[in-house]
């Protein structure tokens, strides 16, 4: 039975930013680029609280939040460690894919056993990443990446959930079609025309 682990760090540039700088831990930020028409690249938690979106303007950020703290994001400095954390995963199995600049999946299949189970596996990444990188990752498990990937969405943040096997049928079937990854809100709502709502129905 395979098992796919998805690692995801957690608010990644904003939480970086906020390692590297204690005088923004606890307070609403969010990472942007250098130019004029910027947008949000990522938002802290504290930012998320008051609707602080990826992809948001300056402004409608502002808007919702006026205490915000813009801070001109480091990409080469987020590559560096996205290099460190597939470093650190390649130590729990040497089949690792780097999706993104801030996740990974892992295919520990064959390779859980020698932590333990899969659950100690994630465990001990998750405790990993922190004691090295000073920052918080989320770990999905599940039988193929798309549920691992939701797994590691309805854990974040700095979370651990595993979906198994034989009961993501029954765990999914209730969830909004928009919680499954890939699925924006234009094929949320071509899906509810056609009377699909949610993945049991898809």
């Amino acid at each position: 039975m395979a098992i796919i682990a998805c690692v995801d760090m957690d608010a990644f540039f904003a939480s970086v930013e906020q390692r590297d700088n204690p005088e923004l831990i606890g307070k609403p930020i969010a990472v942007t680029g250098a130019g004029e028409r910027t947008v949000i690249t990522t938002s802290s938690y504290e930012a998320r609280a008051y609707k602080v979106k990826t992809g948001m303007t300056v402004y409608q950020a502002k808007k919702l939040c006026p205490q915000i703290i813009f801070v001109v994001g480091d990409n080469k400095k987020y590559a560096r460690i996205c290099a460190m954390l597939e470093e650190i995963c390649r130590r729990f199995t040497p089949d690792v894919e780097i999706y993104s600049i801030d996740e990974a999946f892992l295919d520990i299949t064959g390779s859980h056993h020698l932590f333990g189970d899969p659950e100690s596996l994630a465990r001990m990444l998750k405790d990993t990443v922190k004691n090295e990188l000073k920052l918080t990752c989320t770990v999905g498990l599940g039988p193929n990446i798309l549920i691992a990937k939701l797994a590691s969405d309805l854990a974040k943040p700095d979370g651990l959930r595993w979906i198994k096997e034989d009961e993501a049928a029954y765990f999914i079937a209730s969830l909004p079609v928009r919680k499954l990854w890939g699925i924006g809100s234009h094929t949320a709502d071509k899906l509810k025309q056609m009377g699909i709502d949610t993945c049991g129905q898809l």
